[in-house]
């Protein structure tokens, strides 16, 4: 599927909030890696992120950044999936990232402490 495709696919709703969560992180797409990722919102089963190249719907990868808690850094990764492709402006391409381990008593732990620590 096109990144142009978009605009023909059925609106999906949102089963939980989103909160802000701007972070540099590094998207591994098999055969691609982009190191200038950035997340942008988050939300228990998805991230919306930055990249400069388009990426296809349906592609699997991975994503990784750090998170700060109660004054450490911890290095977070997910596992998920392209859910749309979006050109913005001249900013690049923003990217739904469904995260494909909500259902793992980890990722949850996960998901929840970043929660907390926007809660602040």
């Amino acid at each position: 599927m096109a990144t142009h495709d978009l605009a023909l696919l059925p609106h999906t709703p949102r089963y939980a909030d989103r909160k802000i969560f701007r972070r540099r992180a590094i998207l591994d797409m098999g055969r691609n890696r982009y190191s200038h990722a950035r997340t942008i919102d988050i939300s228990p089963h998805a991230l919306s992120i930055m990249v400069e190249s388009p990426l296809s719907i349906g592609h699997t990868g991975s994503i990784a950044f750090n998170i700060t808690v109660d004054q450490k850094t911890m290095p977070l990764e997910f596992k998920g999936k392209v859910s749309y492709c979006v050109l913005v402006g001249t900013e690049g391409f923003r990217v739904g990232f469904e995260l494909a381990s909500r259902g793992d008593v980890g990722h949850k732990k996960r998901i929840e402490q970043i929660m907390e620590t926007l809660a602040f």
